[in-house]
């Protein structure tokens, strides 16, 4: 395995690193008091090399593989949360269902204008009453030329005069099939829900089709074969998520070395202490043996080979680390730690989300165990 980047790929992850430290955190603090996504924000990741590096060169983008765009993608997840979810889901997710299931006239509509950053997209699969698999309950009728969409989505990411395009699912004649629905349309309802323990700034909605009209032109891949849209984008997810949580992890490694180094205790740096280079030696261990795990997914993907099991075993190995460091970063702070006057607090309410992103520590177990067990 060679996971060595291009020298311009490691341009780009410096510059990504300084772009996070000292202008996108600046901008993004409304995000956290105000619950507002910034124009200036928006407007800086459009200027920047942010959207379309993964689309390939004939729909405007830079066709960086796996390796590439991820290595970049760890940087932008030690930002705010919500910078890191538009990262994981615009460059690195929403486009490519469209170009492997996409027809020529979807494709040319849809994947210029998501590589310059016009619009955005979001994924409606999950419901209240049911998972994500075959046991959905939004329904599509054909009725002419068009379809009518019926169902209730929630838990869904997406933001409000920014999101232009939503993955629907629901359930016709001949099985679970996906559509690509325009942003605004009749009979397209976006409820806000509650607000979030972390990742402040972009709610989770209610998405709901109430009758929605949509053309027959906008089904996405086969009738019935939607399943296969949706878990195409989710096990690539699953390694996406595994670099954001390595990201995250790392940035507060980052952060309770810093700490350490600066806070005295009896006459003594905490960095001199035996115990606390104890937890920073486990954490950096755990931190670099996910990365690699995740980076294994990636290769692997960029090969055109099966990722399932590599994608879950990243996502799950991941999300424990990520847990193990935001406790032991924390206990390095000590109590100044969990108040707003250090920026760890924010950290360890964002990581939480990793549970549920892309299936819980369950599900991953159950996959990977599925196929050491074939």
């Amino acid at each position: 395995m060679d996971f060595s980047l291009p020298d311009d790929v490691l341009k780009y992850k410096r510059e990504a690193r300084e772009w996070v430290e000292n202008v996108l955190n600046p901008l993004s603090k409304p995000l956290e008091e105000e619950e507002k996504l910034p124009e200036e924000l928006v407007a800086e990741l459009k200027n920047g090399r942010f959207f379309g590096l993964t689309i390939p060169e004939e729909y405007g983008g830079e066709g960086w593989g796996a390796v590439a765009w991820f290595a970049v993608l760890e940087e932008l997840a030690k930002a705010y949360a919500t910078v890191r979810l538009i990262a994981h889901t615009m460059n690195g997710l929403f486009w490519r269902p469209i170009l492997y299931f996409g027809t020529e006239a979807q494709k040319n509509k849809y994947l210029p204008r998501l590589a310059s950053g016009e619009i955005w997209a979001a994924n409606s699969l999950t419901e209240p009453e049911a998972g994500t698999g075959k046991d959905i309950n939004s329904k599509a009728v054909k009725d002419g030329e068009d379809y009518i969409l019926n169902g209730h989505k929630w838990l869904i990411t997406l933001f409000p005069g920014y999101t232009k395009l939503i993955y629907a699912f629901a359930a016709t004649e001949e099985g679970i099939t996906s559509f690509l629905v325009d942003v605004p349309r009749e009979g397209l309802i976006l409820k806000p829900m509650e607000k979030m323990m972390g990742c402040i700034g972009p709610r989770h909605y209610n998405v709901i089709y109430k009758n929605c009209r949509v053309p027959a032109d906008s089904v996405l891949g086969e009738k019935g074969k939607g399943l296969d849209v949706a878990f195409d984008m989710l096990h690539l997810s699953r390694a996406s998520i595994a670099f954001c949580e390595v990201g995250l992890a790392q940035q507060m490694l980052d952060l309770a070395i810093a700490y350490a180094k600066k806070r005295t205790t009896f006459g003594k740096p905490l960095s001199k202490r035996q115990a606390i280079q104890n937890n920073i030696a486990q954490m950096g261990t755990e931190i670099e043996a996910a990365r690699l795990l995740a980076y294994k997914a990636a290769w692997k993907y960029d090969r055109g080979e099966d990722i399932v099991m590599e994608a879950a075993m990243a996502k799950l190995f991941g999300e424990q680390v990520l847990t193990r460091v935001a406790e032991m970063a924390l206990r390095i702070h000590g109590g100044i730690g969990y108040t707003k006057a250090y920026p760890l607090e924010r950290h360890f309410r964002d990581a939480r989300s990793y549970h549920f992103e892309e299936g819980t520590e369950e599900i991953q177990k159950l996959l990977i165990a599925r196929y050491l067990l074939k």
